[in-house]
C-alpha cells in the first residue's frame, strides 16, 4: 500500500508507465523518513510482476504488483533473481558494487520480463562508482530498470542527475502524515509535528522502542536552563549517538520560541552559535567529554 502522501507521485508515474514515457533510470530524492525507499521498493515489485500488462491493461488506478503471480511470490520470499537491491556496506558504495549492477542488467532475465535494480542513498558512491554507473545510464537495455533514492542529491554529479528521471519525493500536506502516524497509535508528544514531514522517521524510533527517549530529550530541552542533573540526557546520547542531531533540534526550537517572545538577537546568535559547536563536536570529536560539553552549553544558555 502506498504512503498516502505519495498517491500524487504513484499517479504521475502510472501515466508515464501508461503513456510509454516510463524512464529507464528513476531518482527518487528528499529528507530522510519519507518513504523513498519503501516507495522504490514497491515500484520495482510492480515492474517485474509478470500481470503487469494485464494491470496497466484494466486501467488500474495505480501502478502495482497483482501480488499473486510467480513472480510476486518469489519477491515475497526475497528470492526473486531479477530483482537487485544495493545499500552501504560502510561509509560508501564502492565501484565493485556498481560493476556488479552492469553486470546483472545485462544478462538474461531469468523470468523472462524484466529486471530491477535498486540503489539505495546512492548518493553515497565513490567517483568511481559513479562513473561506472554511466555506461548503464547511457546505453539502456530493453525492459532493464534502475530505481535510485538520495537523501543528498545534490552530491550527485550532474552527469548522473541528467541522465535520470527526477522526483522529489517529500510530504506536502502535513494532515496526511499526522493521520498515518494517528493510525499506529503515535500521538500526544508535543514534538510530533517537528516531524509530520518525516513520518517514518517517527515510526522507525516506534519499531526500535525510541519514542520514550525522544520525549525525554525534549523534556530536556524545553528545561535546560532550570536543569542541574544531565545523567540521563547524557546516558540516552551515549548509548544512541545519533540523537544528538534530535536534541539539538529542539534547542533551537526552543531559542527561536525565545527570540519570539522577546530575547534579543544578539543573545540567540551568541546561543545558536554554541549549539552548533556543540552538534559538531559531539560528531567529529572522538573521547568527547559529553557531561562537561553538556553542562557548558547549558551555562551557555543561562548567561543569554
Amino acid at each position: 500500500m502506498t504512503l498516502p502522501w505519495l498517491h500524487d507521485i504513484e499517479q504521475r508515474l502510472t501515466q508515464s508507465f501508461k503513456a510509454q514515457r516510463f524512464h529507464h533510470a528513476q531518482l527518487f530524492s528528499g529528507p530522510i523518513g519519507v518513504g523513498k525507499f519503501a516507495f522504490a521498493s514497491q515500484l520495482a515489485n510492480a515492474l517485474l510482476c509478470n500481470n503487469i500488462a494485464e494491470q496497466v491493461a484494466a486501467k488500474k488506478s495505480v501502478l502495482s504488483a497483482c501480488g499473486q503471480c510467480k513472480s510476486c511470490l518469489l519477491i515475497k520470499a526475497g528470492t526473486h533473481p531479477d530483482k537487485r537491491l544495493t545499500q552501504v556496506d560502510g561509509q560508501s558504495i564502492g565501484v565493485d558494487d556498481i560493476r556488479g549492477i552492469s553486470d546483472f542488467m545485462h544478462h538474461s532475465a531469468a523470468q523472462n520480463g524484466n529486471k530491477v535494480a535498486i540503489i539505495e542513498n546512492c548518493e553515497k558512491m565513490t567517483t568511481a562508482a559513479a562513473n561506472a554507473l554511466l555506461k548503464t545510464l547511457e546505453e539502456p537495455s530493453q525492459s532493464r530498470f534502475l530505481i535510485l533514492t538520495s537523501s543528498q542529491a545534490t552530491q550527485l554529479p550532474a552527469t548522473v542527475l541528467s541522465r535520470c528521471a527526477k522526483t522529489d519525493v517529500k510530504v506536502t500536506n502535513l494532515a496526511l502524515a499526522q493521520q498515518w502516524l494517528e493510525s499506529l497509535e503515535i500521538t500526544n508528544y508535543t514534538w510530533l509535528p517537528l516531524f509530520y514531514s518525516q513520518p517514518l522517521q517517527v515510526k522507525y524510533w516506534q519499531e526500535q522502542n525510541q519514542l520514550q527517549n525522544i520525549n525525554t530529550l525534549y523534556k530536556f530541552a524545553t528545561e535546560f536552563k532550570q536543569s542541574h542533573n544531565f545523567t540521563e540526557l547524557v546516558a540516552i546520547i551515549n548509548k544512541q549517538p545519533e540523537l544528538i542531531r534530535i536534541f539539538t533540534l529542539f534547542l533551537s526550537e526552543q531559542l527561536k520560541q525565545q527570540l519570539m517572545q522577546g530575547m534579543s538577537f544578539d543573545a540567540y546568535q551568541n546561543v545558536q552559535h554554541a549549539l552548533n559547536e556543540f552538534l559538531q563536536n559531539n560528531t567529529k570529536i572522538l573521547g568527547l567529554n559529553l557531561p562537561l560539553a553538556v553542562s557548558r552549553l547549558a551555562s551557555v544558555l543561562r548567561n543569554n
